[in-house]
């Protein structure tokens, strides 16, 4: 029989093996690092941010003359607008072979020499619809100091842009009193201009039915309810 010292001897040997084979680290096993070591961190090289692309110049804005002499490279639409009738009006190409076109004839809508210069020039920016030339024909048409003859050629130039939208509302508003006011060269301009608008179709078959209408008015309500013969 074992004696039990041997006994006890035999059992703390084997659990002092057993500790020492916990201890003994497998070469395979990851390695784990201590709390607190340094870690070495592969740091991509940051990409150069690329330079952002330089604004373009500011456009410069074209000097507007003011009263006084004809500048003389206006000369060319001068002649133009002399020779201009309403059978064959000139068009944006007549125009456009010259430098600085609508700056020339916002010009000539508001110093021209002649009734007949003026006219042809405010019918003319209807074929260039800008805000600047938006503004000339809006003031001249409703600037009751102005001839009603040169008034009625700037209703029917703005009568050539798109008078339902909204930043066309106060000479919209002037277009519907005038169509319906006692000047009656205004009343048919202002019939002209409607032409193609939905808001004015009730309008125009009114003075086109309406008995009592005058002759002139009525044809011009009827050319507006008519196709674009422009």
């Amino acid at each position: 029989m074992i004696s039990r010292l041997t006994l006890i001897a035999l059992v703390t040997s084997q659990l002092l093996t057993g500790c020492a084979s916990d201890s003994t680290v497998d070469p395979a096993s990851p390695a784990v690092e201590e709390p607190g070591a340094d870690v070495a961190v592969d740091e991509a090289p940051s990409e150069k941010e690329a330079a952002p692309e330089p604004s373009p110049p500011p456009q410069k804005r074209i000097e507007e003359p003011g009263p006084g002499p004809m500048p003389p490279k206006f000369a060319g639409i001068h002649e133009i607008l002399k020779a201009a009738n309403t059978v064959k009006e000139p068009n944006n190409s007549h125009f456009n072979a010259h430098p600085q076109p609508t700056v020339a004839l916002r010009w000539f809508a508001r110093y021209g020499s002649s009734e007949q210069v003026r006219i042809f020039a405010l019918r003319a920016l209807g074929l260039y619809p800008t805000p600047e030339d938006s503004a000339v024909l809006s003031e001249v048409a409703m600037n009751t100091s102005e001839l009603t003859l040169v008034r009625a050629a700037a209703i029917r130039g703005i009568g050539r842009y798109d008078l339902e939208a909204t930043s066309h509302e106060e000479v919209k508003r002037f277009i519907f009193t005038s169509v319906s006011g006692e000047d009656l060269e205004l009343a048919c301009a202002s019939a002209d201009a409607m032409h193609g608008m939905p808001t004015a179709r009730p309008v125009l078959l009114a003075l086109a039915e309406g008995t009592e209408t005058a002759p002139s008015l009525k044809a011009a309500a009827e050319r507006a309810l008519g196709p674009q013969t422009e």
